[in-house]
C-alpha cells in the first residue's frame, strides 16, 4: 500500500495541518455540529482525510477524548476505514457534475441513516459542479434534512458561488510548513524502519512544496532503492523531476518554434509526468514572469511583453479546465501551444494555420549551463553506439544486424537520427516493434526517453566487414525464407 494511504491520519489529533486540526477540534468540542463543512486548500494536504475523520466522529459507537475522537475499533469506524459504510457517500464532482447527479443525491438524503447517527456526503472537487447542479445543491443546503452532514472539498474555493460558501463552515487547509512535513515524514520513517537523517527529510519537505502526499511519495520512491536514504539519493530524484521543469517550455515559447514546443510537451508526457500538474506549474512560472513585468519581484530576464504573458495565462488556464475532463490531456496542452504559436505569426503562424504540426522528439534536454539547446546535433560516439548495439542484440539479432548496416548521424535533443543506405533497411527499422527495441536500448544508454528517426543517406556506403555481410545474409534468409519476420 502506498505510504500516503498507509499512514493517512485516522483521528483529529493525527492531522498534520495544525491550523485545520485545531479548528476542527474546537468545533467538535463545542458540540455544535454544522450541517455543512467546506474544506478548502491545495492538493495533498489532508482535506479528504479530514472529511473521513469527521464522518467517523459523527458516527463512532465508542468515541474518545470527550466524545469527539473516533475510536477506530468499533464496527462503524472499521467499515468507514475500509470504505464500505453505507451511510457515507463520497462523490467526485469532476465526474458527477451535472444536475441529474445532484437530484439523485437529493432523493437519497431523504432516507434515514441505516446504521450510523448521520448520513455524510463528501463531495470532492466541488467547484467542478455545473451552475445548475450548484443551484440544486443550494436548495438542499438552505433546508438541510436532519441527521445529514455535507462535507465539500475543493482546491479552488474562489470558483464556488458565494451562496454556497456562506452556508458552510469553512476550514482552510494551508500549504504545510517544513516542520509539519518533516513531522509527517518521521512517522513514516519510524513505521517503515528507515534510516534517514533529519536533514534529508528537510530536503524532501522543501521539494514537496507544502504537500504531505507529494513528500510521502518521494520518500516511498527513495525507500524502494534503499532502507538507508542519503542526500545524494534525494538529489537524484529531485534532479530527475527538475529535468521536466516547465521552464524549458517557457523558453521555447519565447524564442523557439512550434515543432520544438510540441516536442517538449511530448518529452514531458513520455517521461511519465502528470500533464495537468505540469500545466499548473507552467502557469505558476508564467505568473512569476508577469510579476516581474509588473515590477513586483525581480523577475527572470525575458523578451515577453505583458500582453503576451496575459494571453499565455488565459490559454493555458483554459487548457487546465479542459484537461480535467479530457481523455487525452496531452492533446489539450498541444492545442494550447498551437494557439500560442499561431498568435506569434510568421512561420509558426503559417504552420499552425496549415495544421502542419509534425511530431518530433524532445529537443529541450537540459544542458550544463541550464539553457536548452534547440536544434543542435550532438555527436554519438563509438562507445555509445556500441552500447546501443549490445543492448539490442539479446532482444533481436536481426534488428542489431540492420543497425550495424546503419550509422548514427547524431542526437538532436532526444531524437536519435540514424542514416541508412537502403529504403528496405529504413522500413524494417521503422516497424513499430523494431523501433521500440532500438528506442528502449538508446534510452537506457543516453539516460532520457529517446525517439528514433531514420533517413536515407546520401553518403557512399562504406565497405562492410565479412561478419556484417553474414549478419545481413542471415536476416535476409530469415525474411525471405519465411522463418520469422523482422
Amino acid at each position: 500500500m502506498a505510504y500516503y494511504l498507509k499512514y493517512r491520519p485516522q483521528r483529529f489529533a493525527e492531522l498534520d495541518n495544525r491550523e485545520a486540526r485545531e479548528a476542527l477540534i474546537r468545533i467538535f468540542k463545542s458540540g455544535k455540529i454544522p450541517h455543512a463543512f467546506l474544506l478548502a486548500g491545495p492538493k495533498g494536504i489532508g482535506k479528504t482525510s479530514a472529511a473521513r475523520i469527521i464522518a467517523k466522529s459523527l458516527n463512532c459507537l465508542h468515541p474518545k477524548e470527550k466524545g469527539f475522537e473516533p475510536c477506530n475499533s468499533c464496527s462503524i469506524c472499521s467499515a468507514i476505514n475500509k470504505g464500505n459504510f453505507l451511510d457515507i457517500l463520497e462523490i467526485d464532482a469532476a465526474s458527477n457534475r451535472g444536475i441529474d447527479n445532484i437530484r439523485d443525491l437529493k432523493e437519497k438524503i431523504k432516507l434515514s441513516p441505516s446504521r450510523g447517527s448521520y448520513k455524510v456526503y463528501i463531495i470532492d472537487e466541488v467547484h467542478m459542479l455545473t451552475t445548475e447542479a450548484f443551484n440544486a445543491l443550494l436548495k438542499t443546503l438552505e433546508e438541510p434534512p436532519p441527521k445529514v452532514v455535507f462535507i465539500l472539498c475543493t482546491t479552488n474555493p474562489e470558483k464556488l458561488p458565494e451562496t454556497i460558501v456562506s452556508r458552510c463552515t469553512r476550514i482552510n487547509f494551508k500549504k504545510a510548513s517544513e516542520e509539519e512535513l518533516v513531522s509527517s515524514l518521521q512517522k513514516v520513517v519510524r513505521g517503515e524502519k528507515l534510516l534517514v537523517d533529519k536533514k534529508v527529510l528537510e530536503k524532501i519537505a522543501l521539494f514537496a512544496d507544502g504537500s504531505f502526499r507529494d513528500a510521502q511519495k518521494v520518500l516511498e520512491e527513495l525507500s524502494l532503492l534503499n532502507k538507508e536514504i542519503t542526500q545524494r539519493d534525494v538529489d537524484q530524484i529531485v534532479g530527475r523531476q527538475q529535468a521536466y521543469s516547465p521552464t524549458f517550455l517557457v523558453k521555447i515559447l519565447e524564442k523557439g518554434t512550434l515543432l520544438e514546443a510540441i516536442a517538449e510537451a511530448e518529452r514531458v508526457a513520455k517521461g511519465g509526468v502528470d500533464i495537468l500538474d505540469y500545466t499548473k506549474c507552467l502557469l505558476e512560472e508564467l505568473r512569476f514572469y508577469l510579476h516581474g513585468v509588473w515590477g513586483l519581484v525581480n523577475g527572470k530576464e525575458s523578451d515577453f511583453k505583458e500582453n503576451e504573458i496575459l494571453d499565455y495565462i488565459q490559454i493555458f488556464s483554459h487548457a487546465v479546465v479542459e484537461m480535467k475532463m479530457a481523455a487525452l490531456p496531452i492533446l489539450s496542452l498541444e492545442v494550447a501551444i498551437g494557439r500560442i504559436m499561431g498568435k506569434k505569426g510568421g512561420e509558426n503562424g503559417k504552420r499552425v494555420k496549415k495544421f502542419a504540426i509534425k511530431k518530433v522528439a524532445a529537443i529541450s534536454e537540459e544542458n550544463k549551463d541550464g539553457d536548452i539547446g534547440l536544434g543542435k546535433d550532438k555527436k554519438v560516439n563509438d562507445k555509445q553506439w556500441r552500447e546501443v548495439l549490445d543492448r539490442v542484440r539479446p532482444q533481436n539479432h536481426s534488428v542489431e544486424a540492420f543497425l550495424k548496416a546503419a550509422y548514427p548521424i547524431g542526437l538532436v535533443g532526444s531524437v536519435l537520427k540514424l542514416g541508412v543506405y537502403y529504403q528496405f533497411h529504413k522500413e524494417c527499422l521503422e516497424k513499430e516493434v523494431n523501433r521500440r527495441i532500438v528506442e528502449r536500448a538508446a534510452s537506457d544508454v543516453f539516460g532520457l526517453p529517446i525517439k528514433v528517426f531514420c533517413e536515407i543517406s546520401s553518403k557512399k556506403q562504406p565497405e562492410r566487414k565479412v561478419s556484417e555481410e553474414q549478419d545481413l545474409m542471415a536476416v535476409a534468409k530469415t525474411i525471405f525464407g519465411g522463418e520469422k519476420n523482422v
